[in-house]
């Protein structure tokens, strides 16, 4: 986009995850906004949500980063699945559930992933397609929010949220757990949701723990 355009409205009475009700881009008025347009078993999609999260705990006082679930297939339309994949890659900003590419639609996407850049008047000034933007995104957030200072029209102020992994904590012992190792000391498993790996008998008894509980190359 090359052009300052209204950015259309979200339909009323689509579900919302990540959020207690739904939200607007009129609420949303002051700040930047960013729409991602993505389905869970799109691989690319998954591949950005790490420099989402990078750039929303950046700019947390002025950034809101907004999920537009678009699914491609008819088991990813059901909203139960869309809320285990947010609580499996840890997605922290509200999503709606874009039924029948509505949304899409009237933000003529075209591809998975794609990044609707929305400034603080509610104008859409930018589309990006695909992977490793987050510089680009950086750059342009940080160039909308220093227009907007000097305007008086952005509002520094953070978003409260109740988040899915709030409403259904993962109190299991495994959360998500991916692959197993079995070895003469014991079972090895990728415990996903809890970002560690478990050392444990075969009888279950837990070894060993290794990581810290956070996404990160640390502690092994």
């Amino acid at each position: 986009m090359n052009v300052r355009v209204r950015a259309p409205e979200f339909p009323q009475n689509f579900p919302w995850l990540n959020t207690d009700k739904p939200l607007s881009i009129k609420q949303l008025k002051g700040r930047v906004v960013i729409l991602d347009f993505w389905t869970y078993c799109c691989i690319n999609c998954l591949h950005i949500l790490p420099d989402l999260k990078y750039l929303e705990q950046k700019y947390q006082d002025s950034l809101t980063i907004i999920g537009v679930h678009s699914a491609k297939f008819d088991n990813e339309k059901e909203t139960e699945n869309i809320r285990q994949a947010i609580l499996r890659y840890d997605i922290e900003h509200p999503v709606i559930v874009d039924s029948g590419f509505r949304v899409w639609e009237e933000y003529t996407v075209r591809a998975w992933p794609t990044l609707i850049v929305i400034d603080p008047e509610g104008y859409a000034i930018a589309s990006i397609s695909g992977e490793g933007k987050r510089d680009v995104l950086d750059q342009l957030i940080a160039k909308v929010i220093s227009e907007h200072r000097d305007k008086k029209t952005i509002n520094f102020q953070e978003l409260s949220l109740t988040l899915e992994k709030e409403r259904q904590p993962l109190i299991t012992p495994l959360a998500f757990p991916g692959k197993v190792l079995a070895t003469n000391a014991g079972l090895f498993i990728a415990d996903s949701g809890h970002h560690r790996i478990v050392m444990s008998s075969e009888d279950g008894e837990i070894l060993h723990l290794i990581g810290t509980g956070k996404p990160g190359l640390t502690d092994g």
